[in-house]
């Protein structure tokens, strides 16, 4: 097989080739699991003896992977994904295919004598398999990129899911459109929408992130998605941007578990068994706002001087008081990293003008001047603080301690969690003791936001 017949095998099958020593007593090949194998072997059995003309395989698994190796002898493994199907001359014992869940596979053409092993990645389990091709052409999940014409589809999926929050919503999503060139995938089953997921492109890296211009970008999927569908879409995804984009590189920041009013972590499993290796970590700091830890005395007496020295909270507006908190924001910034804001102050009032009951403005006052505020996220069950900043006359006068206490014990104290967001830098290399040390003492405590990647 050629190097460029093997791009062409369907989604997630590949030529493997083992290690050969050969001397003069003969030759000798090896495989190991997680290594030549690509997972752990959990089952192996051996075909011979088949009669001509005869054919074996004529199936698809719906969970588990093989690897089929000729030890001796020759056959024909045709694979077939619904989409693509490839015929592979399969005549050396140093040489293996990979047959991952969902694909269709025959073997035909055995030449006498032929012997072939196949190392599986689960043990049998009669109900995994699919013996009827049209009833498989029916189950196979189909890949289509998202484009304009299916917004409402993609918002009304997001407001049904049980891990969406409106940063995944077309309407935050496609507001910095000009600078990521979008590659979000929609995976369809049986007619119906099974999962979504947020993407861009790359080229020149040959990259596809899910996503860069947010904090995350995970699969969204409903209560119906499961461990299997999980995988099936991970395979269908990679196979897309491999043949499609020509990616050979996908970054995938998932959504944290604190988002999901349901149990969905099927995506971290797929990425385990489609090779993710963690890449960044940032530490978020968030309080269990059912079970909330004590306050430190340091913040409480912030507080108090706070009240003492007369400052009050309010509820900001996005004009006059977001430019006013954003010069104070951008000031911190620029003097302590360098940097400016993610967000322009036109940007987050456009932002607001289409999610007015998710994006807000809280202010702390010194009579009518704005010396500190905080720009909150509401998520639903999450409230996350985008940003947070105050003003040196703020700082000495504990208006942050006095605003976020209110906001964690008065305002929102119906949700599920506060998020402050992450602490880290440099993909999670630095952590900033004094700023983690000031969410803690509120009573938070860490959460994860990864990056995982995978290469192809």
């Amino acid at each position: 097989m050629t190097p460029d017949s093997m791009q062409q095998l369907p989604r997630g099958c590949r030529i493997i080739e083992f290690p050969e020593r050969t001397d003069e007593r003969g030759s000798l090949s090896f495989a190991e699991s997680m290594h030549h194998i690509p997972f752990q072997v959990e089952r192996a059995f051996w075909v011979y003896g088949v009669p001509e003309g005869r054919t074996r395989g004529g199936h698809s698994h719906s969970e588990t992977a093989e690897v089929v190796i000729p030890v001796t002898g020759s056959f024909n493994m045709m694979v077939d994904d619904g989409t693509r199907k490839a015929t592979v001359l399969m005549d050396s014992p140093t040489k293996g295919i990979l047959i991952p869940p969902g694909v269709w596979c025959e073997l035909r053409d055995f030449s006498p004598g032929t012997v072939c092993v196949v190392f599986a990645s689960h043990p049998y389990n009669a109900s995994g398999y699919i013996h009827d091709y049209s009833q498989y052409l029916n189950e196979q999940l189909s890949v289509i990129r998202y484009d304009s014409s299916r917004r409402d589809e993609w918002n009304a999926f997001l407001k049904t899911s049980k891990n969406g929050t409106f940063l995944l919503d077309r309407g935050y999503m496609d507001y910095h459109s000009d600078r990521f060139t979008d590659s979000s995938l929609m995976f369809y089953k049986h007619g119906r929408l099974l999962a979504m997921l947020p993407a861009n492109w790359c080229k020149d890296e040959g990259t596809v992130q899910s996503h860069g211009g947010l904090t995350y970008g995970g699969l969204i999927v409903q209560d119906s998605m499961i461990a299997v569908d999980a995988l099936e879409v991970f395979s269908c995804a990679i196979d897309w941007m491999k043949h499609t984009l020509g990616a050979h590189r996908w970054l995938y920041k998932p959504i944290p578990y604190i988002y999901s009013r349901q149990p969905a972590e099927e995506d971290l499993y797929a990425l385990f068994r489609s090779g993710g290796v963690l890449k960044q970590r940032g530490v978020s700091s968030v309080i269990d706002l059912k079970k909330p830890l004590p306050m430190r005395q340091s913040r409480k007496s912030g507080c108090v001087k706070a009240l003492k020295t007369g400052l009050r909270s309010d509820a900001g507006n996005m004009q006059e008081d977001l430019q006013a908190f954003w010069d104070i924001l951008a000031g911190i910034l620029q003097e302590k990293h360098g940097r400016k804001p993610v967000h322009s102050v036109d940007e987050l009032r456009l932002l607001h003008s289409r999610f007015p009951d998710s994006i807000r403005l809280h202010v702390v006052r010194d009579g009518d001047r704005v010396v500190a505020g905080a720009l909150v996220y509401d998520m639903g069950q999450v409230v996350h603080t985008q940003y947070l900043a105050s003003s040196d006359y703020g700082k000495k006068n504990g208006a942050l301690d006095m605003l976020l206490h209110e906001l964690i014990t008065v305002t929102y104290a119906d949700r599920k969690y506060f998020d402050f967001g992450i602490s880290t830098e440099n993909g999670g290399s630095y952590l900033n003791e004094g700023l983690i040390f000031q969410k803690e003492g509120f009573g938070a405590r860490s959460v994860v936001y990864d990056t995982y990647e995978m290469t192809f």
